[in-house]
């Protein structure tokens, strides 16, 4: 059975429709919220601010390097969904998605991500903020082995993950929404 691609211009309203929908949810069974608690069971569990996670933090940024420079990013085949995502919910945004849909599918590479994060500068240029992942399949795959993606929305895909690795977001590394990036006003 093939499944429905979607565009990335149609990307930004099935975000913004996702966020509107999502209630707040318990962590998984075995989980909890702190930045300290394993996430996986077993004494080799890495911790969230293990070196593991830290080395493969710093591996995505030398991976994303270039794409400060927003041309080499649609060179790459990112596309601009034009739309920036604030959150309804409160602060922060989300910026504008690059999406690269050859990316989407059942293979989380870190350093592939299927969007680049911007945020939309006074002069109307882009600084890149973080990435997210986007995954089809039936689990969760977990960053650096122990960071679950977020259940995400068919038809688009099954699980996303933000990380916020080119600005600093003081709710957290991985979430969704940065208190850090602001979306400009929109003109009416």
């Amino acid at each position: 059975m093939q499944k429905l691609r979607i565009t990335p211009l149609l990307l930004i309203p099935l975000l913004m429709l996702l966020y509107s929908c999502q209630e707040e949810m318990d962590p998984p069974i075995g989980m909890d919220s702190s930045e300290d608690i394993l996430f996986l069971s077993g004494k080799n569990a890495p911790k969230k601010n293990s070196p593991i996670v830290n080395k493969l933090l710093a591996d995505v940024r030398k991976a994303t390097t270039q794409y400060h420079d927003v041309e080499k990013a649609i060179a790459s085949g990112y596309v601009n969904t034009m739309d920036c995502v604030s959150n309804p919910f409160g602060e922060g945004a989300m910026g504008v998605h690059f999406v690269k849909e050859e990316l989407i599918d059942d293979v989380f590479n870190p350093l592939e991500p299927e969007v680049l994060l911007y945020e939309v500068k006074n002069n109307g240029s882009y600084k890149l903020t973080g990435v997210e992942y986007l995954f089809v399949g039936e689990e969760s795959p977990l960053f650096a082995g122990v960071e679950p993606f977020s259940p995400f929305h068919l038809p688009y895909a099954d699980f996303a993950l933000h990380v916020w690795v080119w600005k600093g977001n003081p709710n957290g590394i991985f979430e969704d929404f940065n208190v850090n990036v602001i979306c400009p006003p929109q003109e009416e």
